[in-house]
């Protein structure tokens, strides 16, 4: 097993002009922060439309009959099962 040397890295020296652009940066990343904060409480906050409703409960049903469906199906083939038996 051979060792491989790693290189560390080296602080940069970093001045006056580096950390107001560096501060800069950060301000502009804490504001675009912001922005995406604010959007996404409007929309969870926002009244949801009617048809969201309607689609969400029509979607919940539909789920529930092909649960049914899929149960009794099931259980029709484990009874034809112990038939042949």
């Amino acid at each position: 097993m051979e060792i491989v040397p790693t290189t560390t890295p080296k602080k940069k020296e970093i001045g006056l002009e580096g950390l107001i652009l560096r501060k800069t940066e950060l301000k502009e990343q804490i504001q675009n922060q912001k922005i995406l904060i604010n959007s996404s409480s409007r929309k969870l906050v926002s009244p949801a439309a009617i048809s969201s409703y309607i689609f969400s409960s029509f979607k919940k049903n539909m789920n529930l009959v092909d649960g049914i469906i899929i149960g009794y199906k099931l259980i029709r083939t484990i009874k034809r099962l112990f038939r042949r038996r």
